[in-house]
């Protein structure tokens, strides 16, 4: 079971997170929405296990995959070697599976930095799928990407969370309610 409860967070004198609980099943979507500054990318790190000042209680899973905002992919590894990084040595001939699952098998040997905007979104989705952890943690995994593909990912979110739990940062409301989870709005 994952789950925060009572988890207050403070930046100084800010609040972010006041009494907050959550308890996710174990698998299906919970969207997290609200505005700049509310403290869904707080609530992530928290869940992640990168914040360790806060109130409450926090129980997750031992491996977590994480999608930030910022990607984190590594600079001088090709999309290829991105992924397989995440791999178990044995697994990683699995790697290119998971490139073509988002659509990049062409790109296999290309860099990050040669990458559009949303092929490196994607990239970054399929080395948290390769991952496979207890829990999948999305910070606006989407903001890239537009039509066919944005609609490919939300699909392949959505089976993902089929088995595991996913938490979803986004600030649109379409991609929560096409998920079909429960939403959590932060103000």
């Amino acid at each position: 079971m994952i789950a925060l409860s009572h988890v207050t967070k403070h930046f100084g004198d800010k609040e972010v997170l006041h009494d907050f609980s959550m308890t996710l099943g174990e698998n299906g979507v919970t969207a997290v929405v609200g505005s700049n500054g509310s403290g869904k990318t707080t609530l992530l790190r928290i869940l992640a296990g990168l914040e360790k000042k806060y109130s409450g209680e926090v129980v997750t899973g031992s491996r977590i995959s994480y999608v930030f905002q910022d990607l984190r992919l590594v600079p001088a590894l090709t999309a290829l070697e991105n992924v397989a990084l995440v791999l178990e040595k044995k697994q990683r001939g699995e790697a290119l599976r998971f490139l073509r699952a988002v659509g990049l098998e062409n790109e296999a040997g290309s860099l990050p930095g040669s990458l559009s905007g949303g092929m490196r979104q994607r990239l970054a989705l399929a080395r948290a799928f390769a991952f496979e952890g207890d829990l999948l943690l999305l910070d606006e995994p989407f903001s890239a990407l537009d039509g066919e593909w944005k609609q490919k990912m939300l699909d392949a979110v959505r089976d993902y969370a089929q088995k595991r739990p996913v938490v979803l940062v986004t600030h649109d409301l379409s991609d929560a309610e096409y998920l079909n989870g429960k939403t959590i709005r932060l103000d």
